[in-house]
């Protein structure tokens, strides 16, 4: 995911994620990015910069939650890029306006946006995400039954922990990118920290879990914690990554 390095030109952002020997990245289309809403088309170049380093973009996320002109227009760039995937925003829930409300919502506009998305070619997913209406596959499933879905378990240990087999049984083929990121206990809460320092998630564990159910889809990395060298601390994650991911076929 490439959040972590902000506002990068593309061909810088390439060079260090070839340099990591990443396989590609997940683009993050956000106000303070390489890509913004605003102007999606440096995708495009972004694109181009990854393909010279040998890198592909197999997701592209997004803080998307209604089909109007700025998304029509994101989608039709990251059509044009190839890419397959798009992750789309989150519905809160908040409390106040209670789930049943903010739930109609929500179920509306994923219709919408799914359909926007066919008229594209692509595919949308919906993020399991703390906070969130859809923390769990199963509160996911209640939205909808036709979009792909996000999986990251590192995002739903935040709100406690569903099943992770329960969870592929319940998505199926849903299941479209699976978020890579830890945390643990810092005093009274969780918190994130590097993945290569461990945490309350057992990774090589979850790895041998979606290798078994068939799972051979996009796993993204993300550093949500603070760095002074992303290049660094990121790619210093991605080798504990490929070093679980061999403990786990082991």
């Amino acid at each position: 995911m490439t959040k972590p390095f902000g506002e990068l030109e593309p061909g810088r952002l390439a060079e260090i994620l070839g340099g990591m020997s990443a396989d590609g990245g997940e683009v993050v289309v956000r106000d303070g990015q390489t890509v913004t809403p605003g102007e999606p088309q440096r995708l495009l170049e972004v694109a181009k910069e990854f393909a010279r380093h040998g890198l592909g973009i197999d997701v592209v996320t997004t803080d998307l939650v209604r089909a109007d002109a700025t998304a029509d227009r994101v989608f039709g760039v990251c059509a044009e890029a190839g890419v397959p995937l798009v992750r789309v925003g989150w519905w809160r829930y908040d409390a106040g306006l209670g789930y049943q409300r903010i739930a109609a919502e929500a179920r509306r506009e994923l219709a919408a946006l799914a359909a926007l998305a066919r008229r594209h070619h692509l595919r949308i997913a919906l993020q399991l995400h703390h906070g969130t209406i859809h923390p769990s596959a199963a509160h996911a499933l209640r939205l909808t039954e036709e979009l792909a879905v996000y999986a990251d378990p590192g995002n739903q240990v935040m709100e406690g922990r569903e099943d992770l087999a329960m969870s592929l049984d319940l998505l199926g083929d849903r299941v479209a990118c699976v978020g890579v990121k830890n945390a643990a206990w810092l005093g009274e809460r969780l918190g994130w920290q590097p993945l290569a320092d461990g945490g309350v998630l057992e990774w090589p564990d979850i790895l041998r879990t979606l290798h078994q159910r068939g799972y051979d889809g996009p796993l993204s990395l993300h550093a949500h914690y603070p760095m002074t060298d992303p290049g660094a601390t990121v790619a210093r994650d991605l080798r504990h990554l490929r070093e679980a991911i061999s403990l786990s076929r082991s």
